[in-house]
């Protein structure tokens, strides 16, 4: 009976540990534009930044260029995808691949623009 719970609980331990592994693997890790651009390279990768605004390019097959900045550095991002909510000069997050002085998005997350419209008045009333 002592060997099974002595097995039992190395079974445990080791899924633990298997499961720990993978879930870090499957994360990918928030970046700013002027790190993925100083790098270079970078794979799997999400970054935070504000659309620039009058940067847009509309392509065919619902594929739009355009540039995200963290207000140090700006970088060129191309989605193909649909965009219910885009606006220029809105936060947004994307997730993808950066090479070849472009990031290749294969997810963007927007921010809500009303909600940051709505911040903008409060604190321009403030002033």
């Amino acid at each position: 009976m002592e060997k099974v719970k002595v097995a039992l609980g190395l079974v445990i331990i080791v899924f633990a540990i298997v499961m720990a592994f993978s879930f870090k693997s499957s994360l990918s890790p928030y970046h700013s534009v002027s790190y993925v651009v100083e790098k270079g390279e970078v794979r799997d990768v999400q970054v935070n930044g504000t659309i620039v605004p009058n940067s847009t390019i509309y392509l065919e097959n619902n594929t739009r260029i355009f540039e995200l900045t963290d207000g140090k550095t700006k970088m060129k991002v191309i989605y193909t995808g649909i965009l219910s909510n885009y606006q220029e000069g809105i936060p947004a997050v994307v997730r993808g691949d950066y090479y070849n002085g472009c990031f290749h998005a294969t997810e963007v997350l927007l921010k809500c623009p009303s909600k940051y419209e709505v911040m903008e008045k409060n604190y321009s009333a403030v002033k």
